[in-house]
């Protein structure tokens, strides 16, 4: 199946709060200095009530442990927040700095319950309204019913975003109508078709990867027989994965481009430097954390077809990547190569792929620097990087291949 495929474990990601210390376990409203900037006595109420309602953008999160039993629900905003749908927007989180987007994710009240994967299958009420407000193409207001005492520790998570406080659900309740687009809902209906070619046909005809993945985590879209609940994180990095490939044939008819082209920019402690090669489609991913820049960078590649085998080194981060360049060039209907330098500075806390994703697009879409050799494109790179370049050259595959190419042209 898809996404048994993307279980595998991955390097962690620690903070660097002074408070906890990058232990999750140890945070709490009381203590977190991102929580407290949230948690007015607006937030205080809502919490202490055995009601909670709220604007969802809308979110959907499904865990993973436990699996095939995992906990399931939507996530609602408790704080006063002007655009409900910024909360799970992405594509304008690179506008805003890394204490304003954890207050954004932060403000996110996760109402979760225990449900067995292939309950998308045959939804009884929580499960199909859990589906239908992942469907929703807009905002939607949800009213839940809690159990017990709300957890005040954060949810960080490796390749999703984090959320705020959460509590077991009794009840859940949509408020208003959910819009979900006419195409999607055929999906939906349509019980023969596979999720891959649901969401392939879905992205080409203007449906962003973000909106995909939540439908496919929700298990909405499939052969009927095959709907699962998806976990949140798997299901990021199928969709990166499944799209990619499709992208990867459209973009191998193309024309070679005839120069190296470098590309880079930078935000939310994260800097991305992507070369482009005059090859045939060749990839590898080189991720140098500063916290740890004693230890090697991470690294992983394929050459001229998509990798069959999980990217463990790089994880969820590889395909995130990928997925930005080949649609960079299926958008130029250009082919080559990428050689990706990424680094990760010292006051980073996790806030998922995305941003990988969302650097690496923005990046190829600034005008890039052009050079005719490889080393004189290096040398670029080497100006822009915290971490020696001799460092990431040590962990390449690719650049010692075209280095050996080259000698021999």
């Amino acid at each position: 199946m898809i996404t048994e495929v993307y279980a595998a474990s991955e390097k962690s990601e620690k903070t660097v709060c002074n408070v906890c210390r990058g232990f999750a376990r140890f945070c709490k409203i009381s203590t977190c200095p991102y929580y407290r900037s949230i948690f007015n006595e607006s937030v205080a109420r809502k919490l202490s009530s055995k009601t909670i309602t709220g604007p969802s953008p809308p979110t959907v999160l499904v865990g993973e442990k436990g699996y095939p039993k995992v906990v399931v629900g939507p996530a609602v905003s408790i704080a006063d927040v002007m655009r409900p749908e910024l909360l799970d927007k992405p594509r304008e989180w690179l506008n805003s700095n890394l204490e304003d987007l954890l207050k954004l994710r932060l403000s996110l009240f996760f109402g979760r319950s225990l449900r067995p994967v292939k309950a998308a299958s045959k939804p009884e009420e929580l499960i199909y309204i859990v589906q239908e407000s992942a469907a929703s193409a807009k905002p939607i207001e949800i009213e839940l019913t809690i159990m017990g005492t709300p957890s005040s520790s954060p949810g960080f998570g490796i390749r999703s975003a984090p959320y705020g406080p959460s509590a077991k659900i009794e009840t859940i309740t949509l408020v208003g109508n959910v819009s979900v687009p006419r195409r999607v809902d055929n999906y939906i209906h349509d019980q023969d078709i596979s999720a891959s070619n649901a969401l392939a046909t879905l992205y080409f005809t203007g449906f962003d990867e973000y909106y995909l993945s939540r439908v496919f985590s929700a298990g909405v879209i499939g052969r009927k027989i095959e709907r699962k609940l998806v976990p949140t994180e798997w299901s990021i990095t199928a969709v990166d994965d499944i799209l990619s490939k499709r992208l990867y044939e459209k973009v191998r008819h193309h024309n070679i481009i005839n120069e190296y082209r470098l590309h880079s920019f930078s935000a939310v402690e994260n800097a991305g430097h992507i070369i482009l090669t005059p090859t045939p489609w060749m990839y590898e991913l080189l991720e140098g954390w500063l916290k740890h820049a004693n230890q090697p960078p991470y690294s992983d590649h394929e050459h001229l077809t998509p990798r069959k085998t999980y990217a463990e080194k790089t994880g969820g981060a590889y395909y995130a990547v990928r997925f930005s360049i080949l649609r960079h060039l299926a958008a130029r209907k250009e082919q080559s190569g990428a050689i990706v330098f990424f680094e990760i500075y010292p006051r980073w806390i996790p806030l998922g792929v995305w941003r990988f994703r969302e650097i690496v697009r923005k990046a190829l879409e600034q005008p890039p620097e052009k050079f005719q050799t490889l080393e004189e494109a290096l040398e670029m790179v080497s100006k822009r990087l915290t971490i020696p370049l001799n460092k990431y050259i040590a962990q390449s595959k690719i650049i010692p291949f075209l280095r050996k190419q080259q000698k021999l042209g």
